[in-house]
């Protein structure tokens, strides 16, 4: 277990954080708690606490300013914030400070194992850093080629390496970018190193972790062919699937991609970059694991291109037809087949780039939202930052179609409302992912972006079609369904506060007075 100090002003705060969250789980003991930065400093000469998670404002010494004291005098102590202020300059400041986390007030459950798994996989790691100080030699000598080899540098370091001597060499590269943003890194890269190590040692061959992808180079006495290959490649992914489990059930979390055979160990670099190119056309087949370079009919012909690029006007002109059309039947129109339409010559036009792809998207938003600014048809609902920043977020070609999709018919009901009082639609639609998802955390923001408006702007139609701020409705749903388990169940209070959606006991308490004139306690025996 990991030592861990909690420092807040208020005791009742600092008792919740101590005892409401389940440290144990994820790898960490509170050794103790304090009240400003100035005791926290004498706890820590006395605990040597591995981390400390601190409010932000405090008497006598800020979190800020205790922050600043612990990256200069005991750098190896990781320091997190807990802030009631979601203010970029505290964020700022924090980073500057080398702080590990920047958490909100009231901290959620989703939050703190986000943020503490991770802090627990760095201690570990830089446990491990001080523990191995000497890694096996032969093995670290290995990886060091191998990185050359891949990059082609110090190539002339290798022309007597008996073990790199070979009539063929192919890359692979087993991406694991996605599964790695989505759980824990640093368990599950060890336990992939092992797997590897164990499967591709029986045919001495090589093997490199290199970012968030497992790098294999397969040498033979003869030509790796594709259908030789491959049995092995499956039967690898297969022990990885048996040994990882629910990890694998989502393939969109795991790609391969294979470069063509080299005959010299020099343009094993050429074979590796084919590697990379062949596993980034998983944007094209999301449901594609294992791709060949040999498979992709690379064409970087500029011709392509500049047939795509004539022809966006003309999408253009389709879209907004379609939309202006939209309008004028009152009716939100289905984009499906426009966006298909709009996406068809990059399923013809093989080897252009992602970005090219992206930027084109990026384009087409751009200039349609110009044309119908133009027409008089403004749409302020729209955040145009959010929706082009979303483009370049998004991995997969399906993903984007269907996302543009998604889009358009926001527009056009956007445009169908343009001169109307009712935003009814917008105002049903979070009320609904209010009601679904009200255990979780819920903000403003959140559900802004989820319906393509300005955060302002929607907090504006909200009020004005229910009378109350979104904060207050979301609020009100989760004491209608702590009335219901205070009346049905048996559970204590403080568990009802925490099943509704309230990571703050008193603020509960005082929501719920608010909403019902009587506290929780008092509600439940009447």
């Amino acid at each position: 277990m990991y030592k861990i100090i909690i420092v807040d002003d208020e005791k009742n705060i600092r008792d919740r954080l101590a005892h409401f969250f389940s440290w144990g789980e994820v790898g960490f003991e509170v050794v103790g708690t304090a009240e400003n930065g100035v005791h926290a400093l004498e706890l820590i000469k006395q605990e040597c606490p591995h981390a400390v998670l601190t409010d932000v404002l405090m008497p006598e010494m800020t979190g800020l300013e205790l922050a600043a004291e612990v990256n200069t005098s005991y750098p190896e102590t990781k320091v997190v914030i807990l802030s009631a202020y979601d203010d970029f300059k505290y964020a700022q400041d924090a980073i500057k400070f080398g702080v590990k986390g920047y958490l909100l007030k009231p901290l959620m459950k989703s939050d703190f194992f986000n943020v503490f798994r991770k802090l627990a996989e760095e201690l570990r790691e830089d446990e491990a850093a001080r523990n191995s100080n000497q890694l096996d030699s032969q093995w670290d000598i290995e990886e060091l080629m191998l990185l050359d080899l891949i990059k082609g540098t110090n190539l002339s370091n290798y022309a007597d390496k008996s073990n790199i001597q070979a009539q063929s060499y192919r890359v692979v590269i087993f991406s694991f970018d996605r599964l790695f943003k989505e759980t824990s890194t640093f368990s599950i890269r060890q336990k992939v190193t092992e797997l590897a190590m164990d499967f591709w040692n029986r045919y001495q061959i090589p093997i490199l972790f290199y970012g968030n992808s497992l790098i294999v180079l397969i040498t033979d006495t003869k030509l790796i062919a594709k259908k030789e290959l491959r049995p092995k490649l499956l039967l690898f992914i297969d022990t990885l699937r048996d040994n990882l489990g629910e990890l694998f059930i989502n393939q969109k979390n795991f790609v391969v991609g294979i470069g063509n055979p080299s005959y010299k160990y020099q343009e094993i670099n050429r074979s590796y970059n084919e590697a990379v190119y062949a596993y980034s056309y998983k944007y094209f087949n999301e449901y594609e694991m294992v791709i060949f370079y040999e498979d992709l009919a690379v064409d970087g012909n500029n011709e392509n291109q500049t047939m795509l690029q004539n022809s966006m006007l003309d999408h253009v002109n389709t879209i907004e037809a379609h939309l202006i059309n939209s309008m004028k039947n009152g009716t939100v129109t289905n984009s499906t087949d426009a966006v298909n339409h709009f996406f068809e010559p990059y399923k013809r036009v093989c080897g252009l780039p992602i970005a090219e792809i992206r930027s084109s998207c990026s384009e087409l938003i751009i200039i349609l939202m110009f044309r119908l600014k133009e027409k008089g048809l403004s749409l302020s609902s729209i955040d145009q930052k959010h929706v082009l920043g979303r483009i370049y977020e998004i991995d997969s070609l399906e993903e984007l179609k269907r996302w543009l999709i998604q889009m358009l018919e926001t527009i056009s009901f956007d445009l169908i409302n343009k001169d109307k009082k009712d935003f009814n639609s917008y105002v049903l639609l979070a009320k609904e992912y209010v009601k679904e998802n009200y255990q979780e955390r819920i903000t403003l923001e959140d559900i802004s972006n989820k319906l393509f408006l300005h955060q302002a702007y929607f907090s504006a139609i909200f009020k004005k079609e229910t009378g109350q701020n979104f904060i207050d409705y979301v609020n009100k749903i989760r004491v209608e369904e702590a009335e219901k388990l205070l009346r049905n169940t048996n559970y204590k209070v403080k568990v009802i506060s925490d099943m509704v959606g309230f990571q703050s006991h008193s603020y509960f308490n005082k929501v719920f007075k608010n909403e019902t004139g009587v506290t929780p306690v008092v509600f439940r025996r009447q």
